[in-house]
């Protein structure tokens, strides 16, 4: 099964607050197989209330908790693009979102960077 925005998010936010998958599990009251199976794309549809109770005890910044909700909802999202705005702080929510949202022609996709870049200058242009 192929990971999933969701997941990264969720890996690389347990892995940032070093908990092991069995911890998340007894502090957030949410089945640690379950939490596993999040991670790696095998489960892909949790409620809010359980990502909720994840959050809380993930403890991210408010863009990293923004970026998750809004994964929740976003199941196609790219790893690869979530990945790399979980390593770049300066990334915004709605820059993300748009990028996120952006469809592509063909088989080749921008890679993160590139696509981040260009969804910036496109916000940039639209302010001036």
């Amino acid at each position: 099964m192929p990971q999933t925005g969701l997941g990264v998010a969720l890996k690389t936010l347990r892995e940032r607050r070093t908990l092991s998958l069995r911890e998340i599990g007894q502090l957030s009251s949410v089945d640690h197989a379950y939490v596993h199976r999040l991670e790696t794309g095998e489960k892909t549809n949790p409620s809010q209330d359980l990502v909720e109770k994840l959050l809380k005890v993930l403890k991210p910044g408010e863009r990293d908790a923004a970026l998750v909700m809004w994964l929740v909802d976003h199941a196609d999202a790219d790893p690869s693009l979530v990945e790399f705005v979980l390593q770049d702080p300066s990334i915004s929510i709605d820059i993300f979102s748009a990028a996120a949202g952006v469809r592509h022609r063909g088989n080749a996709r921008p890679d993160p960077a590139t696509l981040i870049a260009r969804i910036k200058k496109a916000f940039d242009d639209e302010d001036d």
